[in-house]
């Protein structure tokens, strides 16, 4: 008996206090959603994970900012993050948080095993006081120039222009990121994670995954075989977070960056307990090396999933790796890196009121950064949108339907006798889903959705071929066939389109919900006969007049740089 596949998916646990952009979506949310809805129409028991990540030094300096408490402040950002994501179709399984009670018990499980084991331990460390604050300063809470390649304004755990880490000790003109004092140099004891004892069996993991996207595996590898691994320090001077569960660690709580990775375990406890009504079933996923784990990130996150994450996994010894670690480059804006703080960016939120989720998600899988960053130009989205989207998919099912729902009384008509290129069309559904499942597999979106849009555009050709507006009476033929082209085009582009597959759905007077779609149901026959209800345009031109208020708002911002 063949097993069933069994698959977890993740993507990157987003700050719970800070919007999420653009890149975001394209960079780890919506190729992990894309695969996660595919491999379940596969008929895979899959799992898609995320939650926000709560416990940042960076939350607790906003919270201070502001006057309220760090639960205060997540409490008011989680329903936001939740709602965007929502709003765009993210199938979640479960979108957790790591300040709730399961979280805090999976971390303090984990680093007692870790403690047990030999691979945590005590030492003095130098750390940075406020004389100003007259506190701790742990790594967010200093800012100061990298060590390694002299970038100013970064903070003291990681640069983020180069990408190291660091010590915040090690931190050139450094000053507190609350009152900007200077800070005075204070001795404590920290705990370790001893990661210089792990260096040779992370290596031996990551060597067996060159199936990675080149760019990861290369990297990964040559950090390991160059920088090696050095212990980290894992726990920090407040009170906000996991507290570090060991001897004479009181008051001292596990790194956000040694515990948030930990957020995948306890989203999917979470789901066991308050979604699947089974505690236990988390097991099945995450202790079964039956199951495959795909991490979905952007690169500046790269290091803590295929370094950091499987460390801690190795040296807890239950778990199961990361089968692939799906890694995207970066979204620029018009040609420049973003800026959250300049307003140097395309936010979600501020998308979604003015456009439809598809569009947005349409648009992230064509410009993709699977191999290289790439650019949002509002020109680019527009013709993107208004030529492919609108012009060639949009285009195709509107106009076969209304054609079918104004010129055929709305029913599907009885074909005469298939010619060869009849058969032609209807056997490309099945060799187009081959190929759109292949991409998908093999995490190439972009060109997943470039053959989708292939589809429809060999859809238009044959109707335009047909042309049955030229004799209705022997259009039977090529209507029945692009009915059936329509229909799989749902298919095929619901991992995609989600919200568009379920309008053809509807549309077509079909009494099915897209996510009881199956990838097989793309050669699935919609019978002669069967009536459709009148169908409308799938979305909306995007004008001339909302680029150029796109770009004049850019040019307002960039003139306040």
């Amino acid at each position: 008996m063949e097993l069933r596949e069994r698959v977890l998916v993740t993507a990157a646990l987003p700050y719970s206090y800070a919007p999420r952009h653009f890149g975001h979506l394209a960079g780890a949310y919506l190729p992990a959603d894309i695969f996660a809805r595919f491999k379940r129409m596969r008929g895979a028991e899959v799992i898609y994970v995320c939650g926000t990540d709560e416990n940042a030094s960076s939350i607790v300096i906003e919270a201070m900012r502001r006057g309220i408490t760090p639960k205060e402040l997540c409490d008011i950002y989680y329903p936001i993050q939740k709602e965007v994501f929502d709003r765009l179709g993210m199938s979640f399984d479960i979108f957790s948080r790591t300040s709730k009670p399961i979280h805090y018990e999976v971390v303090e499980k984990f680093y007692k095993r870790l403690w047990d084991k030999g691979y945590i331990y005590p030492r003095k460390v130098k750390q940075w006081w406020c004389p100003s604050c007259r506190i701790y300063l742990p790594d967010r809470f200093v800012i100061g120039t990298c060590p390694r390649c002299g970038a100013p304004n970064q903070y003291g755990d990681v640069c983020e222009v180069c990408g190291s880490w660091y010590e915040s000790f090690e931190l050139r003109d450094p000053r507190c990121s609350l009152c900007g004092a200077r800070p005075e140099v204070r001795t404590k004891t920290h705990f370790f994670l001893k990661l210089s004892a792990l260096a040779d069996e992370v290596l031996e993991y990551v060597r067996g995954k060159r199936f990675w996207r080149k760019a990861t595996y290369n990297k990964t590898v040559s950090w390991l075989e160059k920088e090696g691994l050095r212990d980290k320090d894992i726990t920090r001077d407040y009170e906000w977070g996991p507290p570090a569960p060991f001897p004479g660690a009181e008051g001292q709580v596990i790194y956000n960056w040694a515990e948030n990775l930990l957020g995948y375990i306890s989203a999917t406890r979470d789901w066991a307990m308050s979604v699947a009504g089974d505690p236990e079933r988390w097991r099945r996923f995450w202790l079964d090396e039956n199951t495959k784990l795909y991490c979905f990130i952007g690169k500046d996150n790269l290091f803590f999933h295929t370094i950091l994450f499987p460390a801690l996994l190795i040296a807890h010894g239950d778990y199961i790796l990361p089968y692939n670690v799906v890694v995207n480059e970066f979204v620029n804006l018009e040609g420049e890196k973003l800026s959250t703080s300049r307003g140097w960016v395309v936010w979600l939120h501020d998308l979604l009121k003015e456009y439809d989720p598809d569009v947005i998600r349409f648009y992230a899988a064509a410009i993709a950064p699977e191999t290289r960053d790439t650019d949002f130009k509002w020109q680019d989205f527009a013709e993107k949108v208004n030529g492919e989207l609108i012009g060639t998919y949009g285009n195709l099912i509107h106009r076969v339907l209304s054609f079918i729902y104004s010129r055929m009384g709305g029913v599907i008509p009885e074909p005469g006798s298939l010619e060869d290129r009849d058969r032609e069309m209807l056997d490309l559904r099945g060799r187009c889903a081959d190929r759109v499942a292949e991409l998908i597999e093999a995490c190439e979106f972009r060109k997943g959705l470039r053959a989708i849009l292939e589809f429809a555009q060999e859809g238009n050709a044959y109707m335009n071929e047909k042309a049955p507006w030229r004799d209705v009476g022997s259009a039977g033929t090529a209507l029945y066939v692009l009915a059936q082209l329509v229909f799989s085009l749902a298919v095929i582009s619901a991992p995609y389109l989600p919200f568009s597959a379920q309008k053809i759905l509807d549309y077509m007077n079909l009494d099915m919900q897209v996510e009881d779609l199956g990838w097989s149901d793309v050669v699935r026959e919609i019978p002669p006969g069967h009536r459709i209800n009148e169908p409308k345009p799938l979305f909306r031109k995007i004008t001339a007049e909302e680029v150029r208020r796109k770009l004049s708002e850019l040019e307002s911002v960039r003139r306040r740089k």
